[in-house]
Parts: structure tokens; C-alpha cells; sequence
């Protein structure tokens, strides 16, 4: 499966003529992250766990995170199928994103007036906040 493959079939699904776009795996997952990007696989249910699956080892230095247990630190992320992530944001330098898909489960802590928006797409997480940081649902 490559690049050109999942946005013909997010094409077909309705994605914007944007999703065209993409021409490697930093870009598609650029769109991944994008507000119209989160939408579309929020109402699709797109890219499937298989999909997901077989392009694992691409996506995975660009955020996306595929059935791998992992500890992030103030960077966007994108956590996908069985596994368990611990996600730390302290920084104010952007409003983060995260992605959570297919049942994964996060523990997602915020402070230092971070800013966390999170897209839970049939997932699970946990936030533990030390009052001063703001979680966006």
C-alpha cells in the first residue's frame, strides 16, 4: 500500500480535492493532523486498523503511532489500534494534537498551560491535569 492508494480511496470516500495533495508519507500525515484531515477520518472511520497495519513502519516517525506502546513529550501524536501510550505536554509553543483510533488507550497529562485537542475516534484515555493546563474535546 503507498500514499497515491489511501487518498484514491479517501477520494472515493468524499475527502477534499486538498487530500490530493500528498505526494510522500510526511505529507499524508501532515493532512492526518490537519482540522479537515481529523474530520474526515472522524466521520469515515478511515484509515481502517488493516490500513493502518501495513503502513506502520511509514507513519511512524511522523507522530502515528500503530499498536506500538510509546511515551511522547509535547509533540502531536496519533495513537491507532490495541495498544498504550503515556502522552506528556508541558510546552505553551502550540496547541497539540492528539488522535486516538481503532481502541487504543491513552494517559494523557497536561500542565505548565499546555494546550492538548484531542480527536478520540473509538478509543479510551485518562487526563490527569495539574490545573493549569487546557484539554480541548
Amino acid at each position: 500500500m503507498n500514499v497515491k492508494d489511501i487518498l484514491n480511496k479517501a477520494h472515493t470516500l468524499g475527502a477534499c480535492s486538498n487530500s490530493q495533495k500528498a505526494t510522500d508519507w510526511k505529507s499524508l500525515c501532515w493532512l492526518f493532523f490537519s482540522p479537515q484531515g481529523r474530520e474526515f477520518c472522524k466521520e469515515n472511520n478511515y484509515p481502517t486498523i488493516e490500513m493502518f497495519r501495513e503502513i506502520k513502519s511509514y507513519v511512524q516517525p511522523f507522530g502515528v503511532w500503530v499498536e506500538d506502546n510509546a511515551n511522547i513529550f509535547n509533540t502531536d501524536a496519533a495513537i491507532i489500534g490495541n495498544c498504550a501510550a503515556r502522552l506528556t505536554y508541558s510546552c505553551v509553543d502550540k496547541a497539540y494534537k492528539v488522535i486516538l483510533m481503532h481502541g487504543s488507550f491513552a494517559e494523557i497529562r497536561v500542565g505548565n498551560y499546555a494546550v492538548v485537542r484531542i480527536e478520540n475516534i473509538g478509543s479510551s484515555y485518562n487526563i490527569i491535569n495539574d490545573g493549569t493546563g487546557k484539554v480541548l474535546l
